[in-house]
């Protein structure tokens, strides 16, 4: 994850149709369920949405029930912690130590389908996972160089209003923030304070550099 910064991620489970954004395990001490979202919640929200209303069953009101919890009711996604805690997930670790927005999607009922069944599990999932892989386009993109054009590792990108920072890679410097918005590529030269709306899309504008390497987007 540190050579390779990923910023979507899937795990695909089974036993269930639903899927699962972070947080995944609660604040407070104790509790077993409890709605804990993240600084992007409504990224998390957008993503997972964007995986179940493609999914031939995931938000079908007519289909059965897997266990004892309808997830369609819910637009086949649920806040990972509000469904039942879970302590160091893989979603979470992601979110809070790398730029990576992992998502687990439990792809149907049976956690064991017979090899013939797989041919249609595949159906069901098929468009869901094009569609989802597509969100890896949303956001801002872009490479952060300083004033002589050479790219700026590890620099840290902050979106005003939005307590979670990400960091540019080793790797030519390319940084990717998933946002709810359709934005098109734009890119950070030397940039600070660069000001931009989150519900329209991005305008470049020139920014003077700073002596540290911390860019904000303002909201």
């Amino acid at each position: 994850m540190e050579k390779m910064p990923f910023v979507l991620g899937g795990n695909l489970q089974g036993g269930e149709l639903v899927v699962t954004f972070p947080y995944d395990r609660t604040r407070s001490q104790g509790v077993t369920r409890e709605q804990t979202p993240t600084p992007d919640d409504h990224v998390f929200r957008w993503l997972a949405f964007s995986y179940a209303s493609t999914h031939r069953l995931m938000t079908d009101a007519n289909r059965r029930v897997c266990h004892t919890e309808d997830f369609a009711k819910e637009d086949g996604t649920i806040n990972g912690a509000s469904w039942h805690t879970a302590a160091g997930s893989m979603n979470d670790f992601s979110y809070l130590h790398t730029n990576c927005f992992e998502l687990s999607m439990y792809v149907g009922c049976d956690k064991f389908p017979h090899e013939s069944e797989l041919p249609e599990e595949w159906e069901n999932n098929r468009e869901s996972l094009l569609v989802f892989m597509e969100q890896v386009h949303r956001g801002i993109k872009g490479v952060v160089r300083d004033l002589q054009g050479r790219g700026i590792a590890n620099a840290i990108i902050s979106v005003e209003g939005i307590s979670h920072d990400i960091r540019t890679g080793n790797c030519k410097c390319k940084v990717t923030a998933l946002n709810s918005a359709s934005l098109r590529p734009y890119t950070l030269n030397s940039a600070i304070n660069c000001a931009s709306s989150r519900q329209s899309p991005l305008m470049p504008k020139k920014c003077s550099l700073q002596s540290q390497s911390v860019f904000v987007l303002r909201a």
